[in-house]
C-alpha cells in the first residue's frame, strides 16, 4: 500500500510539473513549441510525458484549466485577506494576466477550443471566477472605489487586451509594456478616471464567450 501510495504521489508530481512548465514554454514559444523540450525542461521523460498527455491538445487543455483554477483559487483568498473588494478585484487581474490564461485558450484550435469550453469542469470553474469577479465589481462601486460607468465584461475584455502584447525587441520589455499598460488600466478603472466612457457598461453576457 505504501508503495503504490508512492508511486501515485510520483506520478501526480510529474503531471503537476510538466503542466507547470507547458505553461511557461507554450507562452514563450507558442503552440507549436517542441513536446521533448517540454519534458526536458519538466525533468520527465517524453514517454512520461505522453502517458500524462497523448497528444498537444491535451495538454493545452490541462494548462488552461489549471490556470483557471489557480485564479479562482487565488480569487476566494484575495476577498479574505485584502483590505477593500477593489484591491481583490486587482489582485486577481494582476493574477490573471500573469498566467496569461487567454493566451493559452487562443493557442487550441478551433476544434479543441470548442470541446475545451463545453467540458462541464470547465464550464464549472470559469461560471464560479465570473461570478467571483462581478461579485468584487458590485462592491468595489459600492465602496466608491471603482468608476460606476464599467461592469464585470469590462474588466474581462481589458485582461484579454493585455495579453496581446505589441511587438518589441525583447520578452523584457515585451512583460514591461504589459506591466505598464495594467497599471495605467487599474487606474483607468478606478473611481479617479476622468475619462467619459462611450456606450453603455459592459456585461460579461455582453462578451459571448461561448462563441
Amino acid at each position: 500500500m505504501a508503495e503504490t501510495t508512492r508511486l501515485r504521489a510520483d506520478a501526480q508530481r510529474n503531471r503537476d510539473q510538466i503542466v507547470a512548465v507547458a505553461r511557461i514554454v507554450f507562452a514563450e514559444v507558442g503552440p507549436g513549441a517542441p513536446m521533448d523540450e517540454i519534458a526536458r525542461r519538466a525533468g520527465v521523460g517524453v514517454g512520461t510525458l505522453y502517458r500524462r498527455f497523448p497528444d498537444r491538445g491535451s495538454l493545452l487543455r490541462a494548462v488552461a484549466l489549471e490556470s483557471l483554477s489557480v485564479i479562482l483559487t487565488d480569487a476566494h483568498a484575495a476577498i479574505g485577506e485584502e483590505p477593500t473588494a477593489w484591491d481583490a478585484l486587482a489582485r486577481i487581474v494582476r493574477r490573471a494576466v500573469g498566467l496569461r490564461f487567454s493566451t493559452h485558450m487562443t493557442m487550441m484550435d478551433e476544434h479543441t477550443r470548442r470541446a475545451f469550453k463545453e467540458a462541464p469542469d470547465f464550464r464549472r470553474t470559469r461560471a464560479a471566477v465570473i461570478g467571483v469577479v462581478e461579485q468584487l465589481v458590485e462592491r468595489a462601486q459600492a465602496e466608491g472605489s471603482m468608476r460606476s460607468d464599467v461592469g464585470a465584461g469590462d474588466v474581462f475584455a481589458v485582461v484579454s487586451f493585455l495579453l496581446k502584447p505589441p511587438p518589441s525587441r525583447s520578452a523584457e520589455l515585451s512583460d514591461l509594456l504589459m506591466r505598464r499598460c495594467l497599471a495605467l488600466i487599474l487606474d483607468g478603472l478606478h473611481s479617479g478616471g476622468r475619462s467619459v466612457l462611450p456606450g453603455e457598461p459592459v456585461s460579461v453576457a455582453d462578451l459571448h464567450l461561448d462563441s
